[in-house]
C-alpha cells in the first residue's frame, strides 16, 4: 500500500514540475517585471537640514533657550546679581553615567543608566558655577562636579 502512494505522490510531482518547465518554455516570454501595489501607503523621510518648526525648541549651542535662561536666572539669585552679569563659559548635550546627574550626594542611591542632558558653567564675579540639568528640563548647581560618562569626554 506504501508503494501505491509513494509511486502516486511522485507521479504528482513530476506532473506538477514538468507543467511549469512547458508553460515556462511555451508560447510566451514570462516577465520579470515587478509592480508596485499602488493601495500601498508611501514612506518618506525628512531632509536631512531641516528648520525647526514653531513646536520644536530653538537651541542654543547644543543647551534649548529656556532651559539655558532659567539656569541664567537661578545663577544671577544665587549671586545676587542682575541675568547680564552671568556669562556662559561652557554650554554642551552631555549623557550623564546615572540619575544624580554628575551632582551624587552621600547617602541618595540613583538610577543607573545613562541619563541624557547638558552641562552649563557659568561665571558670575570670577567664580564659576556647575549646572547639570536633565533633557526634561529638570537642573541644579552642582559643588563638586562629576564629569559626564566617558563617551562624552
Amino acid at each position: 500500500m506504501n508503494t501505491i502512494r509513494l509511486a502516486s505522490v511522485t507521479l504528482a510531482t513530476l506532473t506538477l514540475v514538468l507543467s511549469a518547465c512547458a508553460a515556462q518554455q511555451g508560447g510566451g516570454q514570462q516577465s520579470t517585471e515587478l509592480t508596485l501595489d499602488s493601495e500601498r501607503p508611501s514612506i518618506s523621510a525628512p531632509p536631512m537640514d531641516t528648520v525647526p518648526s514653531d513646536d520644536e525648541e530653538a537651541m542654543t549651542g547644543e543647551v534649548p533657550e529656556d532651559l539655558l535662561a532659567d539656569i541664567l536666572a537661578e545663577a544671577a539669585s544665587q549671586a545676587g546679581v542682575d541675568p547680564s552679569a552671568v556669562e556662559v563659559i561652557v554650554a554642551e548635550e552631555v549623557t550623564w553615567s546615572d540619575g544624580s546627574l554628575g551632582c551624587p550626594e552621600a547617602g541618595m542611591s540613583y538610577t543607573q543608566a545613562l541619563v541624557p542632558g547638558y552641562r552649563v558653567v557659568v561665571e558670575v564675579d570670577g567664580e564659576e558655577l556647575n549646572f547639570h540639568a536633565s533633557q526634561s528640563g529638570g537642573f541644579q548647581l552642582c559643588d563638586d562636579p562629576q564629569p559626564p560618562a566617558a563617551s562624552d569626554r
